[in-house]
């Protein structure tokens, strides 16, 4: 059972929307963050990325750097830029273009329902990223941005959402820089809060899509703050405080688009082809491609490669997901490609690490890796996406998937629904 729960958001006036809305911080450089904050003072990347907005950064400590963000967001406040809701809504939050459109619920969820289980990952947490949110958290005293969940498709659900953006006026509507248009509405009605409520109750699971860093440091902030309550707070009161929850934009399984994550691979100074394409051969069929035409797989299990500029379509063969008795997640383009030929092959065993591997991801990653190709020196591994469906079963079976598996696209916007609980 899944508790939702209605919020106050903090967002901005509507005639700013366009100017504060950004990108999430993990998506765009230091250097291209200074870019925009440089032409747009209302950019919510001087919060959500703030060693952008600071001239110079130095040794400048994490703690530090959340610190120059809560004061950057208390002058947005300060400015009015952002203005809090005087009651607790829902929202929708629908994001479009020529291929893609999306709709969700903005809702506030429970710490509580992530640490049982209900709120499920799929992905490991890394320390130092996980430590930068939860320094960002307390400082900010806010949730500066949405984590994207799915849930399985319900008729009943997804009808009364078209219904209420179809009965309302937007709140916001805008065309981001990344060419999506971006539609919001608010929920006001009590009677439609209710039976949104319930009808969570009846979803048994919600799966993190994006945002697996952002949800345990909330998890982490809630646990915290409780714990320095519990010590001046009267046994016999039970108060649920606002930071025990997180903002997510919840969205049926069958509106999500997850595109293909590519690999870059530096090639070793040992580097024999002959015998690189050899070992290959073990694994996969290989076939040549025109060395002007980008092979792009078309299903799970090919995948593309291109070395000195010519281009393969390789195929796992037939007998070796059955020989290796591989369970779900070593079925995984991502896991064989790692443990069947980047591992015992080029010797790369932890691929995030000594950037020997680069990863490429989303609608508009072709032209970087046409790009990687000119450059020279690198194998370029191109895979087909990993499918929703095997997102949802490893995260039920609460496993974890290797990591850069999956790019949902598109982003949420950071900067139009933020929690503040200061």
């Amino acid at each position: 059972m899944v508790y939702i729960k209605p919020f106050r958001a903090l967002r901005p006036k509507e005639e700013l929307v366009s100017k504060v809305n950004s990108p999430p911080y993990d998506i765009i450089s230091k250097e291209e963050a200074e870019l925009v904050i440089g032409y747009n003072p209302y950019s919510f990347l001087k919060v959500v990325k703030p060693e952008a907005a600071i001239k110079k950064v130095g040794d400048i400590t994490n703690y530090q750097l959340a610190e120059v963000a809560a004061r950057n967001l208390q002058e947005m406040i300060r400015q009015e830029i952002f203005l809090q809701d005087k009651e607790e809504y829902f929202y929708l939050y629908s994001q479009s273009n020529e291929i893609y459109q999306r709709m969700g619920l903005v809702v506030c969820l429970s710490a509580e329902d992530y640490l049982k289980g209900i709120i499920k990952k799929h992905e490991n947490i890394n320390t130092g990223t996980y430590q930068q949110r939860v320094n960002h958290i307390m400082k900010t005293k806010a949730h500066t941005g949405c984590i994207l969940v799915l849930y399985k498709s319900n008729d009943g659900i997804e009808e009364l959402l078209k219904q209420e953006a179809g009965s309302k006026k937007p709140i916001y509507e805008f065309e981001s820089d990344d060419g999506m248009k971006n539609c919001c509405w608010q929920i006001q009605e009590k009677e439609i809060i209710i039976s949104l409520i319930k009808a969570f109750q009846d979803i048994p699971s919600l799966y993190i899509a994006d945002g697996h860093h952002r949800t345990a440091a909330a998890v982490e902030v809630a646990q915290l703050l409780k714990a320095q309550q519990k010590k001046g707070e009267d046994k016999e009161k039970k108060v649920i405080e606002e930071y025990m929850y997180f903002p997510a934009v919840l969205i049926p399984d069958n509106q999500i688009h997850i595109s293909a994550y590519h690999r870059v691979v530096r090639i070793p100074l040992d580097f024999n082809k002959d015998y690189f394409i050899n070992q290959l051969a073990q694994i996969f069929k290989i076939e040549k491609i025109s060395p002007n035409h980008p092979f792009l797989p078309v299903k799970k299990h090919e995948f593309g490669m291109n070395i000195f500029g010519q281009w393969y379509r390789l195929l796992v063969k037939e007998g070796i997901l059955h020989k290796e008795k591989r369970d779900i997640t070593s079925r995984l383009d991502v896991s064989i490609l790692q443990e069947l030929v980047l591992y015992p092959i080029l010797g790369i065993k932890y691929p995030q690490q000594n950037n020997i591997i680069e990863f490429i991801g989303g609608v508009n990653s072709l032209p970087k890796i046409e790009e990687r190709i000119r450059q020279g020196a690198v194998i370029v591994f191109t895979l087909f996406p990993t499918l929703i469906e095997d997102v949802i079963e490893i995260s039920e079976m609460e496993k974890i998937m290797p990591p850069k598996s999956t790019w949902f696209t598109p982003k949420l916007r950071s900067g139009i629904f933020v929690h503040y609980f200061g």
